[in-house]
Formats: C-alpha cells, sequence, structure tokens
C-alpha cells in the first residue's frame, strides 16, 4: 500500500469534484459540461447583520443543444450554514421547495423515483432511519431544461460566523474540487455587513472579487462588484476585527413584525392558524475583552504542564484536502506545546495506533517524530471511532488533560457506528474518568458528522469546524486561541421584568476571551423598558455587563431574529427528548416552527419536487368541467 503522501497524489484524479458554488452536471455526465449547460449569470447578495450571514444566490444556466436536457444541480453548504429557500424557474412560473414533515416527505420522495423522477431531498438523518445528522451537500435534479432555452435556480442559506480574538469571517465558496473549472458568462456580488459592535480593518484580500466599496464606517460596510466572464477559481473571502474598544458591553437588537404570519408553504389547508401578530424577538451580545492579550505572565509564576492526547483520523474517508487541513490543525496544535507538557497521538481507522505507549514530554525531537510518524502512515479501512476514544480516555490519567480529536467523524465499524450512541457511550465513560479531559475536536469535510462531533465537543471542549477547500488560516487561528486558554466560566443572562419576555436560549456551547456571548428570547411589547444582565466568571475574576433596551410593538431592521430564536428553541426540545423521550407535544412543536421558519430538523426535510407530487389532481368520472378562454 502507497504511504499517506504518495496517496494524495493518487486519489486527486479519482474523486469528483465538489460543487460549492452550484453546478449544473447534464445527465450522464460526472461533471460540469459547458458546451451542454453553461452558467450564463450569477448573482449573489451577502448580508451579514450581527454575525448571522443571510446568501442568496441566483444562477441562470443556459442548453446549447436543440435537445431538452436533464441536469443534476449540486450545492456544498459553508459550515455552520442552513437552507432556507431553494427553487426552479419553469419559464417565468417560480416553483419553490418546501418542508414537509418527515414522513410525508419520504413518501413523496419514493412516489417521485417511481416516477422516475430524482427530487431534492435535505433532511437532517439518513433514509434508513439512522440517527439523525447532516449533509452540507444539497442536490437537486432539473427537468426539463429546454433546448436552446435556460433555467434559472434560487438557493438561500444562513451561516452564523464565529468570532475569535475579535476576528469574525465570511468565505463564499466558490472553487470546485479536484482541478474542475466553471465560469460564470456574467457576475454581479453584493455584500453588507452590520454590526452593533464597531467594526475596524475590513478587508476582502482576493485580487479576483475586487469590492467597490460604497459604505466603509464603524458599524456598516457596503460593497459591489460587477464583471463578466469570470472564471470561478477563488473563494470570495472577507475579515474584519471587532473593536476591543467596545469588548464587555451589552448590545441588544430586537425585532418584530406586527402584522399575523402568511400561511406555510407546505401547511396543511385545514390547519388552524393563530390570526394574531407574533411576539417580538431580541438578542443579546457581549465582546469579550481578554486581558491575557495585553501582558505577558510572569516568568516567576510557574505554568503548569498540561497532557494532550491528539487521536488522528487516518482512515480511507479522510483523503484529499480534509487530510491536508487535519494534519495542518494537528501540527499546529504540537507547536502550541511546551517542553514541560506531555503528549501522544493516536492514529485511528478501524484500528488503534499509538505514537508512544504513554505521554511523553513535548520535546522539539519528540515532536519531529511524531510528525514523522503521521506523516509515514497509510490511509486504510473503516472508521471505529468509539474505540478511538476510549483508547484516549485510557491515556488520560492526568489532571487537566485535552483530548483533541482531527476527523470528519464517520463511523462504520465496530459494535456501535450510530452518531447519538457513540456520543452517549462517550459520555457516559467520560464521566467515569477520573480525571475527566477536556475533549477539542478539529471537524473537517463537506460530510463531517457535526451533529456528533458536537455531541463529543460538549465534554468540556469546543468544537472547531471547516470545509474541505475552505481557507483554513481562520479556523487554525481560532483553533490553536483556544487550546491553551480557559473559556468564559458560568456565563448567564438575566432580565428585568422578567414577564416581559420567555423562552431565553444560549447560541453557543462555550465562549473565550476575543469571542461574542450570545442570547436570543422572546418578548411582549411594552412601554417599560427591558434590563439586562450577564454575568460570567473570567480567568478567575467575576464579569459584570448591563444594559438597557426598549420593547417595541414594531421593528423590521432584524428579520433574522425570529429564524435564529426558532432554531434555538428547536434546538432545546431537541435536547429535551434525548433525556426525556419523544413527546407528541415536542415534535408537534419542532414541525411547525421548522416549518414555519424553514430549516430542517430531525423530524422534518426539506424538499424540492414537481407541484403536481404536492397537490396530485385527482379527476374522478362525472367532475364537473370548466373550460376558459383567454
Amino acid at each position: 500500500m502507497k504511504t499517506l503522501p504518495l496517496l494524495l497524489l493518487f486519489v486527486c484524479c479519482t474523486l469528483p469534484a465538489r460543487s460549492d458554488s452550484g453546478t449544473l452536471t447534464p445527465s450522464g455526465h460526472e461533471t460540469p459540461d459547458p458546451s451542454i449547460l453553461s452558467l450564463d449569470e450569477m448573482r449573489v447578495d451577502i448580508a451579514i447583520d450581527n454575525g448571522d450571514a443571510h446568501v442568496s444566490i441566483v444562477q441562470i444556466f443556459t442548453n446549447h443543444t436543440k435537445n431538452i436536457e436533464e441536469g443534476t444541480y449540486r450545492f456544498a453548504l459553508p459550515g455552520a450554514a442552513t437552507v432556507s429557500d431553494f427553487a426552479v424557474w419553469d419559464g417565468p412560473v417560480r416553483i419553490p421547495a418546501v418542508i414537509l414533515e418527515r414522513k410525508r416527505a419520504e413518501q413523496v420522495y419514493d412516489q417521485a423515483r417511481l416516477q422516475a423522477v430524482d427530487p431534492g431531498l435535505l433532511e437532517a438523518g439518513e433514509r434508513d432511519n439512522k440517527d439523525p445528522r447532516t449533509t452540507s451537500l444539497f442536490t437537486a435534479k432539473i427537468v426539463p431544461i429546454p433546448a436552446y432555452g435556460t433555467k434559472r435556480l434560487e438557493i438561500e442559506y444562513h451561516q452564523r460566523l464565529a468570532t475569535s480574538d475579535f476576528k469574525q469571517y465570511f468565505a463564499l465558496s466558490l472553487k470546485p474540487d479536484a482541478g474542475q473549472q466553471q465560469s460564470a458568462g456574467s457576475f454581479t456580488l453584493h455584500f453588507v455587513l452590520h454590526s452593533a459592535h464597531p467594526v475596524e480593518s475590513f478587508t476582502a484580500p482576493s485580487t479576483r472579487f475586487p469590492l467597490t466599496l460604497t459604505t466603509n464606517d464603524a458599524q456598516t460596510v457596503e460593497g459591489t462588484l460587477r464583471t463578466d466572464n469570470l472564471s470561478l477559481d477563488d473563494d470570495f473571502t472577507a475579515n474584519w476585527l471587532l473593536s476591543q474598544a467596545d469588548a464587555d458591553k451589552l448590545a441588544i437588537i430586537t425585532h418584530r413584525d406586527p402584522h399575523a404570519p402568511l400561511p406555510t408553504a407546505g401547511e396543511p389547508v385545514a390547519a388552524q392558524r393563530s390570526s394574531a401578530p407574533e411576539p417580538g424577538f431580541f438578542e443579546a451580545q457581549i465582546l469579550l475583552a481578554d486581558p491575557g492579550s495585553k501582558s505577558q505572565p510572569s516568568s516567576s509564576v510557574p505554568v503548569p504542564s498540561r497532557p494532550v492526547i491528539l487521536l488522528f483520523d487516518n482512515s480511507l474517508s479522510m483523503q484529499l484536502e480534509k487530510l491536508e487541513r487535519s494534519y495542518a490543525a494537528l501540527e499546529a496544535t504540537l507547536h502550541t506545546l511546551k517542553p514541560s507538557d506531555r503528549f501522544n497521538v493516536l492514529l485511528f481507522n478501524q484500528n488503534v495506533t499509538n505514537f508512544q505507549p504513554q505521554p511523553v514530554a513535548a520535546t522539539p525531537e519528540s515532536i519531529r517524530q511524531a510528525l514523522d510518524f503521521v506523516r509515514s502512515s497509510n490511509l486504510r479501512g473503516g472508521t471505529d471511532l468509539l474505540k478511538a476514544l476510549t483508547a484516549a480516555l485510557a491515556q488520560s490519567t492526568q489532571p487537566n488533560t485535552s483530548i483533541a480529536l482531527f476527523s470528519d467523524g464517520g463511523s462504520d465499524r465496530g459494535q456501535t457506528v450510530v452518531g447519538s450512541k457513540i456520543a452517549a457511550r462517550y459520555a457516559a465513560l467520560w464521566k467515569q474518568s477520573p480525571h475527566p479531559p477536556q475533549t477539542d475536536v478539529f471537524a473537517v469535510g463537506d460530510d463531517a458528522d457535526i451533529p456528533l462531533l458536537r455531541k463529543l465537543s460538549q465534554n468540556s471542549g469546543f468544537l472547531e469546524p471547516v470545509l474541505s477547500t475552505e481557507p483554513v488560516d481562520f479556523h487554525l487561528q481560532s483553533w490553536t486561541s483556544k487550546l491553551t486558554r480557559s473559556p468564559i466560566a458560568g456565563a448567564a443572562l438575566t432580565v428585568s421584568p422578567a414577564a416581559q419576555t420567555s423562552l431565553i436560549y444560549p447560541l453557543d456551547d462555550a465562549v473565550y476571551p476575543g469571542s461574542i456571548a450570545q442570547w436570543v428570547g422572546q418578548y411582549q411589547p411594552s412601554t417599560q423598558p427591558l434590563n439586562l444582565t450577564v454575568r460570567a466568571t473570567r480567568d478567575g475574576t467575576p464579569l459584570s455587563a448591563t444594559a438597557q433596551t426598549p420593547l417595541p410593538a414594531s421593528d423590521l431592521s432584524h428579520p433574522q431574529l425570529p429564524r435564529i430564536w426558532a432554531q434555538a428553541r428547536v434546538n432545546a426540545l431537541l435536547a429535551q427528548i434525548d433525556s426525556e423521550g419523544e413527546t407528541e407535544a415536542a415534535i408537534d412543536e419542532i414541525i411547525r416552527l421548522s416549518r414555519r421558519y424553514k430549516f430542517v430538523t430531525p423530524y422534518t426535510s426539506f424538499l424540492a419536487v414537481p407541484r403536481s407530487l404536492l397537490r396530485p389532481r385527482v379527476i374522478r368520472p362525472g367532475d364537473p368541467v370548466l373550460r376558459v378562454r383567454t
């Protein structure tokens, strides 16, 4: 078997291309063919409001043949993103996808396949009743594409942006994988950023996408790009700093629509709906200062050593960019260690191979040997993730131990391969450990099992996800920064008067100095202002911040807040189901919120099929005939 570097060169020519920019592949082809279907126009709107990125993409493909063509549309979502809309245009008619209850969606899906229609189905879980999980790849069969005609496609998604060391970063992945190419005859990009925290040093470094900025001040950045015949061989990226002068201050934004909500697509006609307006929604954010960044620790104060167990996935699923990113993170982690620290590297696939029997001192020589050990290994076999985690726990015999896991979270070997069972078993073993280790996870790949890896990281650790081909520098900086710092402890939000608010949820499992702690909740309009207080402990020192906000009856300035709250509410209900079991009320509420705000849950699916399959026409003998002459 070839060693790891040789295998990388071999598989580069055999794997299909990724499709972040949205590709339409002709039927019978494995890759896009612009001589048959070309991308003639692409319009991108990016609106970022206080860390929530709303991305809307319109693409118009042209059929250059005399035949009616079929195509497969593929779009890979970035990390921490969820599809919020998808539509196909049939001439002048827009045909949107809908959110359906999962069983109903699967019935329609199976019916479509029987009719030789390949629908787009995005669901949080496998269709064979495995545990819920998400996928970053959305696919849909597009038919018909008229001869010498065009087909217009629309896709929208929301993404929560991370904050690390006061830096925020956005990337729109456009370049396809494995040397493939796609170009747009006409390309337009509109970018707008709003932030309650003052923005500094905004940059969009790619020379391929030179933004013309029309606004660039402390609260708003806006720019536009228009160009023709653009080769999509680079990603659009932007990054900016949040002013440290605004740290430890509480910022509040609100939203309330005074009108009753409209009917939801895909909802049964007979469903009972309230005619009353929805409650208001608010989000509280605090940018956490980092006192440690302003001064170096005194050399007279001894810094305790830390044992680190590095779990590196070298199964066959970790090919190409996943392998490169995992190795870069492993190397960066080793270089954060001091000679007084101790470490070990455990390679795992369906078996586990140790660098050393027990952790060793992190000397330059031992780190070099560990990197050689990884580079000389082979990619092989499946993955037994639970076996690897159990082996890491066995090495965690000292206080303050950290486990660093580098993997896509796939597991197809061993007694337990279902994600939720792996997470539950690991949590049980973790609690039984004499010194439960901090479990940090570097999740790689478009197909990473993020729900499983997030559950693993909730054992006193954190999760850092990165896609296969997105720029990795920000993620590496965020990863290494958190490895050497203590998270903010006991962060909690209190409000007064409490009767004006309800159902308040934190949006982050762990927050660190230089990042943002966030809460979202509902409110009832009031003439009396709401007082909010955040209390926490940072490096052993108490932290407190207060703010006051009105509770308006009408405020349409932040339309993303209802959806953010709904996702937080669904996450809380899913956690309740995990611990207490399913209830009809919880499931009904999850389905209702998913339909209302258009995001996928383990109980719903996002389905793109012809309208006739969603509302089939049933004509019976004797039915009246209506003829209309126009």
